[in-house]
């Protein structure tokens, strides 16, 4: 089969499109034979040796972290084990309990985008901040792939959203759900929010944590630093552990939200999905696809 791998940490170069031997399940793994995997920004970071420390990779290492495949005929996504190969191939292995059947009406590039984007929008949300009615959230990046499916799920969860994006996906943010949507580049966050979903970190974390209203909560899935300070006896900070399981993703498709999938790349292309995954400014999800 053909498998997107890197040998070694660095930049594109790393990454080869190699031949290797399928691979062959044992007890409680779920052989796939992939239809897509989405690029998410832990791919591009293990690649470049960022999460060394908490996860070191031994080489060569396939890359990708979820993808939809078939299996006896029948379509399922997941999310691969952290200390194994990953989800750009042919074919993925991936545990069983992290895996679950696709609903009818998801093709496979659909639900591939739902997987750990969606568990990161869902379980900050739903299991963490407990969004309800008549809350007032922030999303961070509205306009990316967890910002994309956060803002239609705090919108289905009856909750008032506003979203930071750039001024050119404004519309786009409003067509998700978001009742206001504020340029990160010159506009205050303003305040009063019950629920803050951070994805950025950084400075951005501490000035999400001034706007929260008394007993509001941000739930940081940062991506930058977070750095000292900023602090308030009240209100709370959560970083939300994105554990992958059946049951959350049969939720997560369940949901009904609007799968964002806004460039597709076959696996050749992969340097180019995971440079425009890298840039930062992506409007919903990369996915890459045998081809």
């Amino acid at each position: 089969m053909r498998a997107l791998r890197i040998h070694g940490y660095g930049g594109p170069e790393v990454m080869r499109l190699d031949e290797v031997d399928d691979p062959s399940p044992s007890a409680g793994q779920l052989l796939l034979k992939v239809r897509a995997a989405s690029v998410n920004p832990i791919d591009w970071k293990m690649r470049r040796g960022l999460l060394a420390k908490v996860f070191p990779l031994q080489f060569p290492r396939i890359l990708g972290r979820d993808c939809a495949g078939e299996n006896d005929g029948r379509l399922y996504a997941g999310v691969a084990d952290m200390r194994m190969d990953g989800t750009h191939a042919e074919y993925v292995l991936l545990p069983e309990g992290q895996a679950a059947p696709v609903p009818a009406g998801l093709d496979a590039a659909s639900a591939a985008s739902l997987c750990i984007a969606g568990l990161s929008a869902y379980i900050p949300l739903v299991e963490i901040a407990q969004v309800k009615r008549g809350m007032r959230v922030l999303v961070h990046a509205g306009a990316g792939g967890v910002g994309s499916l956060a803002v239609q799920i705090a919108r289905q969860l009856g909750a008032e959203v506003v979203a930071t994006a750039s001024a050119e996906n404004r519309d786009y943010c409003k067509s998700l759900g978001a009742a206001q949507v504020l340029d990160y580049r010159k506009e205050p966050l303003g305040g009063g929010y019950d629920v803050v979903l951070d994805t950025i970190g950084g400075e951005t974390h501490l000035r999400s944590i001034q706007a929260l209203r008394p007993g509001g909560i941000v739930v940081a899935l940062a991506a930058a630093p977070i750095p000292p300070g900023g602090k308030r006896a009240d209100v709370r900070v959560a970083m939300a552990q994105i554990q992958p399981t059946r049951e959350r993703l049969q939720r997560v498709f369940e949901l009904g939200v609007r799968p964002q999938v806004k460039n597709k790349y076959v696996f050749a292309e992969a340097a180019a999905a995971y440079a425009r995954s890298e840039s930062g400014h992506a409007r919903g999800k990369i996915v890459l696809v045998p081809g």
